[in-house]
């Protein structure tokens, strides 16, 4: 039962879970992670991790008998942690909204001024855009099309760098 797992990986900085997996070889599967994950996204944020020195955290969820499906597991669990506000790296059951153009009728300019927000709340602790985005748990390019007022950025990860000055994002349609 040891080698049936679902394994988190945390954020050594803001000690939130980032992605949510499962194994069937014990801590092998998830230790793969700290030199070439499978995952384009994961292996982006260890690298940057790595940068100051530190990797994710790994963390044993659950341990998953035989009699048990460890996929309805794993999905259970990714599910749980998103209702709680987790930002997952999951490629495979995650799908990550984005604002992009195609949606009817939105205003972009309220984009550049949350941009705006946040780089001046950013230069205001004195870190630069790479040492952000690693205390966030984001990619750099997460927070350059988010100060830049992109309109194609990654709301899951706009919601977390909000987080981070204690702000959430609301999105209302006027009637």
């Amino acid at each position: 039962m040891k080698n049936r797992l679902i394994y988190a990986l945390r954020c050594p900085f803001t000690n939130e879970v980032h992605y949510i997996g499962k194994s069937t070889n014990g801590m092998m599967r998830p230790s793969q992670h700290l030199n070439n994950s499978h995952s384009k996204k994961i292996q982006i944020w260890v690298e940057e991790l790595k940068t100051f020195g530190h990797t994710p955290i790994i963390d044993v969820l659950y341990y998953v008998s035989e009699q048990e499906d460890i996929d309805a597991v794993e999905y259970t669990l990714i599910k749980k942690h998103l209702e709680k506000g987790s930002v997952l790296l999951n490629s495979n059951l995650v799908h990550p909204l984005s604002i992009t153009p195609e949606l009817d009728e939105i205003d972009y300019s309220g984009i550049k001024l949350i941009g705006n927000f946040v780089k001046e709340k950013r230069r205001k602790t004195g870190l630069k855009q790479d040492d952000f985005a690693s205390r966030c748990g984001v990619a750099l390019t997460v927070i350059r099309k988010i100060e830049q007022g992109k309109d194609n950025i990654n709301l899951s990860g706009l919601i977390t760098v909000l987080s981070m000055f204690g702000c959430k994002l609301t999105i209302e349609k006027n009637i």
